[in-house]
Protein backbone atom coordinates (compact mmCIF):
# COMPACT_ATOMS: atom_id res chain seq x y z
CA UNK A 1 0.00 0.00 0.00
CA UNK A 2 1.17 3.36 -0.92
CA UNK A 3 2.50 5.82 1.36
CA UNK A 4 -0.06 8.45 1.90
CA UNK A 5 -0.37 11.61 0.14
CA UNK A 6 -2.69 14.39 1.40
CA UNK A 7 -4.16 17.42 -1.00
CA UNK A 8 -5.48 20.36 0.99
CA UNK A 9 -7.29 22.89 -0.90
CA UNK A 10 -8.13 25.78 0.97
CA UNK A 11 -7.15 29.48 1.49
CA UNK A 12 -4.38 30.63 2.98
CA UNK A 13 -5.43 31.59 6.48
CA UNK A 14 -7.21 28.80 8.12
CA UNK A 15 -6.42 28.03 11.65
CA UNK A 16 -9.10 24.42 11.34
CA UNK A 17 -6.75 23.44 8.09
CA UNK A 18 -3.52 24.36 10.21
CA UNK A 19 -4.23 22.12 13.13
CA UNK A 20 -5.12 19.08 10.36
CA UNK A 21 -1.96 19.75 8.67
CA UNK A 22 0.01 20.23 12.18
CA UNK A 23 -0.87 16.52 13.25
CA UNK A 24 -0.20 14.97 9.85
CA UNK A 25 3.06 16.67 9.48
CA UNK A 26 4.42 15.12 12.96
CA UNK A 27 3.35 11.93 11.96
CA UNK A 28 5.55 12.41 8.64
CA UNK A 29 2.19 12.02 6.00
CA UNK A 30 3.12 13.97 3.23
CA UNK A 31 0.85 17.35 3.06
CA UNK A 32 0.24 19.63 -0.52
CA UNK A 33 -1.78 22.05 0.66
CA UNK A 34 -2.61 24.39 -2.17
CA UNK A 35 -4.76 27.56 -2.42
CA UNK A 36 -6.65 27.40 -5.73
CA UNK A 37 -6.52 31.09 -5.98
CA UNK A 38 -2.51 30.94 -7.40
CA UNK A 39 -3.86 29.34 -10.11
CA UNK A 40 -3.84 29.96 -13.32
CA UNK A 41 -1.64 33.27 -12.49
CA UNK A 42 1.42 31.45 -10.28
CA UNK A 43 0.76 28.12 -10.73
CA UNK A 44 0.65 25.40 -13.85
CA UNK A 45 -1.21 22.04 -14.38
CA UNK A 46 0.15 19.51 -16.67
CA UNK A 47 -2.62 16.69 -17.78
CA UNK A 48 -0.84 14.29 -20.51
CA UNK A 49 -2.53 11.29 -21.78
CA UNK A 50 0.44 8.46 -22.24
CA UNK A 51 0.26 5.08 -23.18
CA UNK A 52 0.61 4.24 -20.10
CA UNK A 53 -2.37 6.41 -18.44
CA UNK A 54 -2.47 10.36 -17.48
CA UNK A 55 0.55 11.94 -15.77
CA UNK A 56 -0.71 14.98 -14.13
CA UNK A 57 1.61 17.53 -12.64
CA UNK A 58 0.76 20.59 -10.09
CA UNK A 59 3.45 23.24 -9.76
CA UNK A 60 3.07 26.02 -7.49
CA UNK A 61 5.37 29.37 -7.27
CA UNK A 62 4.34 31.25 -5.19
CA UNK A 63 6.37 30.41 -2.13
CA UNK A 64 9.22 28.91 -3.45
CA UNK A 65 8.68 25.78 -6.33
CA UNK A 66 6.92 23.19 -5.78
CA UNK A 67 5.59 20.22 -7.44
CA UNK A 68 2.75 17.67 -6.95
CA UNK A 69 2.15 14.53 -9.36
CA UNK A 70 -1.31 14.42 -8.85
CA UNK A 71 -1.76 10.85 -9.35
CA UNK A 72 0.25 10.07 -6.24
CA UNK A 73 -2.26 12.01 -3.96
CA UNK A 74 -4.52 9.30 -1.90
CA UNK A 75 -6.51 11.76 0.22
CA UNK A 76 -8.03 15.22 -0.94
CA UNK A 77 -9.34 17.45 1.57
CA UNK A 78 -11.78 20.19 -0.43
CA UNK A 79 -11.75 22.42 2.71
CA UNK A 80 -12.16 26.09 1.46
CA UNK A 81 -11.08 26.73 -1.92
CA UNK A 82 -10.90 29.92 -3.25
CA UNK A 83 -11.70 31.55 -6.63
CA UNK A 84 -9.04 31.34 -9.33
CA UNK A 85 -7.06 34.43 -9.92
CA UNK A 86 -6.62 35.75 -13.66
CA UNK A 87 -3.49 37.70 -14.67
CA UNK A 88 -4.67 41.64 -13.69
CA UNK A 89 -3.05 42.73 -17.15
CA UNK A 90 -6.09 41.16 -18.86
CA UNK A 91 -8.71 42.45 -20.38
CA UNK A 92 -11.68 41.80 -18.10
CA UNK A 93 -13.40 39.26 -20.57
CA UNK A 94 -10.39 37.54 -21.04
CA UNK A 95 -9.72 37.33 -17.21
CA UNK A 96 -13.35 35.90 -17.13
CA UNK A 97 -12.39 33.56 -20.19
CA UNK A 98 -9.72 32.24 -18.07
CA UNK A 99 -10.88 31.61 -15.09
CA UNK A 100 -13.63 29.52 -16.32
CA UNK A 101 -11.59 27.30 -18.18
CA UNK A 102 -9.28 27.16 -15.04
CA UNK A 103 -11.81 25.84 -13.14
CA UNK A 104 -12.91 23.36 -16.11
CA UNK A 105 -8.92 22.25 -16.29
CA UNK A 106 -8.79 21.61 -12.55
CA UNK A 107 -11.94 20.42 -11.35
CA UNK A 108 -11.80 17.70 -14.16
CA UNK A 109 -8.36 16.99 -12.95
CA UNK A 110 -8.83 16.91 -9.60
CA UNK A 111 -12.24 14.97 -9.65
CA UNK A 112 -10.78 12.48 -11.83
CA UNK A 113 -8.10 11.88 -9.29
CA UNK A 114 -8.23 8.14 -7.78
CA UNK A 115 -8.35 9.85 -4.11
CA UNK A 116 -10.40 9.58 -1.59
CA UNK A 117 -12.11 12.64 -1.26
CA UNK A 118 -13.42 14.93 1.88
CA UNK A 119 -16.15 15.96 0.41
CA UNK A 120 -16.42 15.57 -3.78
CA UNK A 121 -17.35 18.89 -4.82
CA UNK A 122 -20.39 18.16 -6.58
CA UNK A 123 -21.76 16.52 -3.48
CA UNK A 124 -20.61 19.28 -1.28
CA UNK A 125 -22.57 22.05 -3.92
CA UNK A 126 -26.08 19.83 -3.48
CA UNK A 127 -25.53 19.46 0.16
CA UNK A 128 -25.39 23.67 0.48
CA UNK A 129 -28.60 24.61 -0.71
CA UNK A 130 -30.99 25.38 2.50
CA UNK A 131 -33.71 24.36 1.26
CA UNK A 132 -33.16 21.02 0.39
CA UNK A 133 -31.21 20.29 3.41
CA UNK A 134 -34.79 20.62 4.89
CA UNK A 135 -36.52 18.32 2.51
CA UNK A 136 -33.60 15.59 3.01
CA UNK A 137 -34.04 16.28 6.92
CA UNK A 138 -37.66 15.50 7.21
CA UNK A 139 -37.27 12.66 4.88
CA UNK A 140 -35.01 10.95 7.34
CA UNK A 141 -37.31 11.62 10.07
CA UNK A 142 -35.88 14.37 11.71
CA UNK A 143 -37.43 17.09 12.93
CA UNK A 144 -37.22 20.52 11.72
CA UNK A 145 -39.00 24.38 12.84
CA UNK A 146 -41.61 25.52 10.89
CA UNK A 147 -40.26 26.92 7.70
CA UNK A 148 -41.72 29.58 4.89
CA UNK A 149 -39.15 30.79 2.35
CA UNK A 150 -40.25 33.52 0.20
CA UNK A 151 -39.94 36.77 -1.45
CA UNK A 152 -43.87 37.56 -1.02
CA UNK A 153 -44.35 39.99 1.38
CA UNK A 154 -47.79 38.85 1.64
CA UNK A 155 -46.70 35.61 3.27
CA UNK A 156 -44.92 36.36 6.24
CA UNK A 157 -47.84 37.92 8.18
CA UNK A 158 -49.88 34.73 7.94
CA UNK A 159 -47.05 32.94 9.24
CA UNK A 160 -46.06 34.75 11.84
CA UNK A 161 -49.55 34.47 13.57
CA UNK A 162 -49.06 30.75 13.14
CA UNK A 163 -45.92 30.59 14.49
CA UNK A 164 -47.28 33.27 17.53
CA UNK A 165 -44.81 36.07 16.94
CA UNK A 166 -42.19 33.45 17.32
CA UNK A 167 -39.96 33.80 14.64
CA UNK A 168 -36.97 34.29 13.08
CA UNK A 169 -35.06 35.57 9.88
CA UNK A 170 -32.05 34.07 8.94
CA UNK A 171 -29.98 34.09 5.44
CA UNK A 172 -30.32 30.98 2.87
CA UNK A 173 -26.35 31.07 2.02
CA UNK A 174 -23.31 32.53 4.04
CA UNK A 175 -24.99 35.82 5.09
CA UNK A 176 -22.42 37.86 4.30
CA UNK A 177 -22.29 41.23 2.51
CA UNK A 178 -18.76 42.56 0.83
CA UNK A 179 -19.30 46.33 0.50
CA UNK A 180 -16.66 48.12 -1.47
CA UNK A 181 -14.10 49.45 0.81
CA UNK A 182 -14.70 47.40 3.75
CA UNK A 183 -14.52 44.07 5.56
CA UNK A 184 -17.33 41.53 4.81
CA UNK A 185 -20.55 42.00 7.31
CA UNK A 186 -22.67 39.15 7.88
CA UNK A 187 -26.39 38.71 8.62
CA UNK A 188 -26.77 37.09 12.02
CA UNK A 189 -30.24 35.06 12.53
CA UNK A 190 -32.75 37.68 13.83
CA UNK A 191 -35.88 37.40 16.43
CA UNK A 192 -38.90 39.05 15.01
CA UNK A 193 -41.47 39.61 17.88
CA UNK A 194 -42.95 42.05 15.85
CA UNK A 195 -42.53 42.78 12.21
CA UNK A 196 -41.70 46.38 11.67
CA UNK A 197 -43.73 47.91 8.30
CA UNK A 198 -40.29 49.17 6.85
CA UNK A 199 -39.33 45.21 6.77
CA UNK A 200 -41.90 43.78 4.60
CA UNK A 201 -41.27 45.33 1.46
CA UNK A 202 -37.83 44.57 1.79
CA UNK A 203 -38.44 40.61 1.40
CA UNK A 204 -39.88 41.20 -2.35
CA UNK A 205 -36.00 42.41 -3.06
CA UNK A 206 -34.44 38.60 -2.34
CA UNK A 207 -36.11 34.84 -0.77
CA UNK A 208 -35.94 35.37 2.62
CA UNK A 209 -35.80 32.03 5.19
CA UNK A 210 -38.47 32.69 8.03
CA UNK A 211 -38.32 29.36 10.94
CA UNK A 212 -40.47 28.76 14.23
CA UNK A 213 -37.74 30.54 16.69
CA UNK A 214 -37.25 27.36 19.08
CA UNK A 215 -37.68 27.61 22.98
CA UNK A 216 -34.48 25.78 22.77
CA UNK A 217 -32.60 24.48 26.58
CA UNK A 218 -29.59 24.11 24.38
CA UNK A 219 -27.46 23.81 21.08
CA UNK A 220 -25.91 20.66 19.52
CA UNK A 221 -22.80 20.72 17.31
CA UNK A 222 -22.09 17.71 15.64
CA UNK A 223 -19.29 16.79 13.67
CA UNK A 224 -19.20 13.75 11.19
CA UNK A 225 -16.04 12.91 9.92
CA UNK A 226 -16.16 9.55 8.30
CA UNK A 227 -18.11 7.21 10.27
CA UNK A 228 -16.85 8.81 13.27
CA UNK A 229 -20.14 11.42 15.25
CA UNK A 230 -18.92 13.73 17.58
CA UNK A 231 -21.54 15.69 19.52
CA UNK A 232 -21.14 19.02 21.83
CA UNK A 233 -23.47 20.42 24.12
CA UNK A 234 -23.65 24.16 23.82
CA UNK A 235 -25.06 26.08 26.39
CA UNK A 236 -25.30 29.96 25.99
CA UNK A 237 -26.72 32.11 28.27
CA UNK A 238 -27.29 35.58 28.41
CA UNK A 239 -27.65 37.76 31.34
CA UNK A 240 -30.97 36.87 32.07
CA UNK A 241 -30.75 32.71 31.83
CA UNK A 242 -32.12 32.92 28.51
CA UNK A 243 -30.65 31.14 25.60
CA UNK A 244 -29.02 33.62 22.99
CA UNK A 245 -30.66 33.55 19.52
CA UNK A 246 -27.42 33.21 17.59
CA UNK A 247 -24.30 32.01 18.84
CA UNK A 248 -22.36 34.11 16.34
CA UNK A 249 -22.95 37.01 17.91
CA UNK A 250 -23.06 36.08 21.58
CA UNK A 251 -20.57 37.80 24.51
CA UNK A 252 -21.75 35.96 27.86
CA UNK A 253 -20.55 32.91 29.25
CA UNK A 254 -20.51 29.28 26.94
CA UNK A 255 -20.34 26.08 28.10
CA UNK A 256 -19.09 23.23 26.10
CA UNK A 257 -19.54 19.40 26.64
CA UNK A 258 -18.99 16.18 24.63
CA UNK A 259 -22.66 13.97 25.29
CA UNK A 260 -23.75 10.66 23.55
CA UNK A 261 -26.33 11.37 20.84
CA UNK A 262 -29.33 9.76 21.43
CA UNK A 263 -29.69 6.38 19.28
CA UNK A 264 -32.37 7.27 16.88
CA UNK A 265 -30.73 10.70 16.49
CA UNK A 266 -28.05 9.39 15.05
CA UNK A 267 -29.27 6.97 13.03
CA UNK A 268 -31.36 9.64 11.12
CA UNK A 269 -28.38 11.96 10.82
CA UNK A 270 -26.21 9.11 9.30
CA UNK A 271 -28.86 8.80 6.55
CA UNK A 272 -28.64 12.48 5.99
CA UNK A 273 -25.30 12.49 5.34
CA UNK A 274 -25.47 8.95 3.26
CA UNK A 275 -28.16 10.56 1.28
CA UNK A 276 -25.79 13.75 0.50
CA UNK A 277 -22.81 10.93 0.01
CA UNK A 278 -20.90 13.44 2.58
CA UNK A 279 -17.44 12.19 4.29
CA UNK A 280 -17.81 15.51 6.53
CA UNK A 281 -20.30 17.86 8.00
CA UNK A 282 -21.05 20.21 10.67
CA UNK A 283 -24.39 19.98 11.75
CA UNK A 284 -26.36 22.64 13.94
CA UNK A 285 -29.40 20.92 16.39
CA UNK A 286 -31.59 22.81 18.54
CA UNK A 287 -33.12 20.91 21.75
CA UNK A 288 -35.85 22.40 22.94
CA UNK A 289 -37.12 22.52 26.71
CA UNK A 290 -38.87 19.01 26.37
CA UNK A 291 -35.78 17.21 24.71
CA UNK A 292 -36.83 17.55 20.88
CA UNK A 293 -34.16 17.50 18.61
CA UNK A 294 -34.88 20.66 15.71
CA UNK A 295 -32.19 20.19 12.73
CA UNK A 296 -30.99 23.25 11.76
CA UNK A 297 -28.60 22.86 8.92
CA UNK A 298 -25.41 21.37 7.84
CA UNK A 299 -22.53 22.90 6.73
CA UNK A 300 -20.47 20.22 4.27
CA UNK A 301 -17.16 22.85 5.24
CA UNK A 302 -17.83 23.81 8.50
CA UNK A 303 -15.16 24.66 11.03
CA UNK A 304 -13.93 22.96 14.38
CA UNK A 305 -11.01 23.74 15.71
CA UNK A 306 -12.67 25.84 17.86
CA UNK A 307 -14.68 22.92 19.08
CA UNK A 308 -11.06 21.05 19.98
CA UNK A 309 -9.92 24.57 21.91
CA UNK A 310 -13.13 24.59 24.03
CA UNK A 311 -13.95 20.78 24.94
CA UNK A 312 -10.90 19.09 25.81
CA UNK A 313 -10.25 15.27 24.64
CA UNK A 314 -12.42 15.75 21.57
CA UNK A 315 -9.56 15.19 19.19
CA UNK A 316 -11.51 16.44 16.18
CA UNK A 317 -8.16 17.54 14.40
CA UNK A 318 -6.99 14.11 15.25
CA UNK A 319 -10.26 12.26 13.79
CA UNK A 320 -9.57 14.33 10.55
CA UNK A 321 -5.52 13.19 10.49
CA UNK A 322 -6.82 9.69 10.58
CA UNK A 323 -9.96 9.99 7.88
CA UNK A 324 -6.92 11.89 5.40
CA UNK A 325 -4.24 9.23 6.39
CA UNK A 326 -6.16 6.26 5.91
CA UNK A 327 -6.16 5.09 9.22
CA UNK A 328 -10.03 5.29 10.04
CA UNK A 329 -13.68 5.00 7.70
Amino acid sequence: MPDPIVLVLTQEFDVTADSVVKILSERDVAVFRYDTSYFPQNSTLTYKSTDSGWHSTLVDTTHGHRSLRLEEVTSVWYRRPTPFTADPSLGKAHQEFAVKESAHAMGGVFTALPARWMNLPAFELRAHYKPLQLKVAREVGLRIPKTLITNDPEEVPPFHRECRGAIVYKALNSGLLHQPGGWPRGLLTTALPDIPPDILPRVRYSPCIFQELIDKAYELRITVIGKKIFAVRVDNRNDDGEPHVDSRNFRGTSRYTQVTLPDEIEKRLRRLMDTFELAYGAIDVAVDRTGEHYFLEVNPAGQFAWLDDETPGLNLASAMADYLSGVSD
